[in-house]
């Protein structure tokens, strides 16, 4: 294959790239936006008044999403005042300083996992 021949080959190999792109413009993708989730935006007073009174964990705030997510409002923050009030006696009763927050967190998810399974 003689130079000529090699670059006409290039040319319609880029031609038939260029064809199957949904733009068919190199170099003009068209901009995603990201996808914001409207669960977050419902929960988060819930978790905002939980993060008041609790020292809360990444694992924490999805645990607490994903429990939260499909509850009515009312019923959320009834869920949320619940969770930080197991939080906070659980925390008080423990002697160690550095356990304390642990002691917290496992007694809400505890309770927050309780209250649910009653009332599904």
């Amino acid at each position: 294959m003689n130079g000529d021949a090699l670059l006409a080959r290039i040319a319609q190999l880029q031609a038939s790239a260029g064809a199957s792109r949904s733009q068919g413009k190199p170099g003009n993708r068209r901009r995603q936006h990201p996808r914001r989730a409207n669960v977050n935006t419902r929960v988060e007073p819930w978790l905002t008044l939980i993060e008041k009174r609790c020292g809360l964990l990444a694992e924490d705030r999805r645990f607490i999403r994903l429990r939260l997510a499909t509850r009515q409002p009312g019923d959320a923050m009834q869920l949320a005042e619940g969770y930080s009030t197991a939080w906070e006696q659980a925390a008080m009763q423990e002697q160690r300083t550095h356990v304390k927050n642990n002691a917290g967190r496992q007694a809400a998810n505890r309770w927050l996992k309780c209250q649910l399974k009653n009332n599904p």
